[in-house]
């Protein structure tokens, strides 16, 4: 990967960013997050990334927006499914839920529904290689608990059609995640640059929960990404 033939996996690959993340190991190597009375910088660690992130993909400074730090983008996934699971039966008694996930979307999805019992309903993707808006209407019943768009894909780095899925998924009152595991740490940084970048966070109203990963393109150390939630009720 050194030699720059690895596309993913390593992110950033300088040396002097490699030695500050080593240092900064180094003195929280022996930190506990579990028994935060003995070391409160974690919460605060914590608060702190959630909160910034949180920002950065649209939450207003109002909001309720809330979420949590993870060992990384497949956690928190299986964390957003969970919540899923768990508020449609609070909130609908859906005893056999269902997530639709298009055909790009990643392999933490499949994962989830074999930790959840959640069954996973894949749809295809366009000719333009985005989730297919008709394909994922069609997929939509009463069972229905969430569904997954990626912003962007990995496998072809595309946007799905956020904004179009979040229409489907208000008017059938279904939660909408929005996996920026990839490009979270990206496309707000783009779009400040000046480049065209379709909406993919809360500033779209209808997208419930965002997966994030602070260690790709957020160039922290291997093992941490965030979930966020629009709001405590969920």
């Amino acid at each position: 990967w050194k030699e720059g033939y690895v596309s993913g996996a390593v992110y950033h690959g300088d040396k002097e960013h490699i030695d500050f993340l080593n240092q900064v190991y180094a003195l929280q190597s022996q930190s506990n997050p579990l028994h935060v009375d003995l070391f409160p910088s974690a919460s605060k660690f914590e608060s702190e990334i959630v909160s910034m992130t949180a920002s950065m993909l649209g939450a207003k400074k109002n909001s309720s927006c809330c979420g949590t730090v993870t060992s990384g983008g497949t956690e928190s996934i299986l964390l957003a499914m969970k919540t899923y699971r768990d508020w449609a039966l609070k909130e609908k008694n859906i005893r056999n839920p269902e997530i639709i996930v298009p055909d790009t979307a990643h392999a933490a999805f499949d994962k989830a529904g074999e930790y959840f019992k959640i069954k996973v309903i894949r749809t295809p993707i366009d000719i333009e290689y985005r989730a297919d808006i008709r394909a994922i209407k069609n997929a939509i019943c009463s069972r229905t608990i969430a569904i997954v768009a990626s912003a962007i894909t990995f496998p072809h780095g595309i946007i799905d059609p956020i904004e179009d899925i979040g229409k489907l998924a208000k008017k059938f009152n279904i939660g909408f995640h929005v996996d920026a595991c990839l490009g979270g740490f990206i496309l707000p940084w783009a779009e400040k640059l000046g480049y065209e970048v379709p909406k993919f966070d809360f500033s779209i109203p209808t997208v419930t929960s965002i997966s994030v990963d602070t260690h790709k393109y957020g160039y922290a150390a291997k093992g941490t990404s965030v979930i966020l939630y629009k709001d405590e009720e969920l």
